[in-house]
């Protein structure tokens, strides 16, 4: 079978997301390449759109209907806007829309998408190659029981809490180091830190500039791995951390309690209450709202309990879940 898989290449997850499906369905026999949901020409008659469902994409895909067979490989991070008597709405029932998460199935269905079934992200598990005289270097200025977070900085994602909660941490348990892999945007990381006097908190500042070698030495690193999200449609991240058997502290909401087996994998703390958040008349987010102390406690609950931070066999099962062959084979079924 010939597939086009086409997404925005400027969007560095969903390229990356991309070429991850390709490269699964290439080595199952087939012939795929990627496009960028720009290109003109695209000859092959299956179409694997990889994106976040909201109208003007679905509006985009009206630009291969019917002429080709066409599956949206979709994700979003809340209830989207879409009309039900609009064209995009047509749309959207006339393909196989492929949410990654029940969470997105949720919000799909919520606002009228149908939605064909749910596919989880999937990774190499095997991949766990790193950047050894990166990480002897790392280990030479960092010491102590390393927490990791890698996030991107918008509002939904809670970094403020989470710097917050290191407070919390460190003053507890003065072993305890943070890593914040992070960027410029809604939280001014720079300025909480110094207002938090946090000395044992590295913040990166190069969110999707460092390779994958020196990347994968941050997870190696780790004792646990933080997603202080107030929702998300799936958190690649921790099946990233589950390679090299590192647990996750997340709320207890989808996905991410689609993804941590709480007490196992990681811990799940509870939501308190949910705010609605309208983002760029796009999505209505609903933000999961948790407590500072209770995020901080399962931080520290992990760094100290070793029934979950040093049993590998608790990751086995997650390995074959989150395994991308066995997840990304699963979209072949809807050509």
């Amino acid at each position: 079978m010939k597939i086009a898989v086409v997404t925005h290449v400027q969007v560095v997850s969903h390229l990356v997301v991309a070429h991850r499906i390709a490269e699964v369905f290439k080595k199952l026999g087939h012939e795929c390449k990627v496009y960028n949901f720009e290109e003109r020409e695209i000859p092959e008659e299956n179409v694997l759109f990889v994106g976040t469902v909201f109208a003007a994409n679905l509006s985009y895909l009206t630009r291969f209907l019917p002429e080709k067979k066409v599956v949206f490989y979709g994700t979003c991070e809340g209830f989207p806007f879409i009309d039900p008597g609009s064209a995009e709405k047509r749309v959207a029932e006339s393909m196989p829309i492929v949410a990654v998460s029940s969470f997105v199935r949720m919000c799909l269905e919520t606002v009228g998408v149908p939605v064909a079934a749910v596919v989880h992200h999937g990774l190499d598990m095997a991949q766990i190659g790193y950047d050894g005289d990166y990480y002897e270097y790392l280990k030479k200025f960092i010491k102590g029981s390393v927490v990791f977070c890698n996030s991107a900085n918008s509002e939904r994602k809670g970094l403020d809490r989470l710097m917050i909660a290191a407070k919390l941490v460190c003053r507890e348990d003065p072993n305890a180091f943070f890593i914040l892999h992070s960027g410029e945007g809604y939280v001014s990381i720079p300025k909480m830190m110094q207002d938090l006097e946090l000395q044992r908190f590295w913040y990166t500042n190069s969110f999707g500039m460092f390779p994958w070698e020196k990347l994968n030495c941050l997870y190696k690193l780790c004792a646990v791995l933080v997603q202080p999200s107030y929702c998300g449609g799936f958190e690649l991240p921790i099946i990233e951390g589950f390679r090299y058997n590192k647990p996750a502290v997340a709320v207890d909401v989808e996905p991410y309690n689609e993804i941590i087996d709480n007490g196992k994998t990681g811990l799940l703390i509870p939501c308190k209450r949910v705010v609605q958040h309208r983002y760029m008349d796009r999505f209505m987010f609903p933000l999961h709202i948790y407590s500072v102390d209770e995020l901080a406690d399962a931080i520290g609950k992990i760094l100290s309990d070793n029934q979950i931070s040093q049993k590998v066999e608790n990751f086995d099962e997650a390995k074959k879940k989150f395994d991308a062959v066995s997840c990304y084979s699963k979209l072949l079924d809807f050509f």
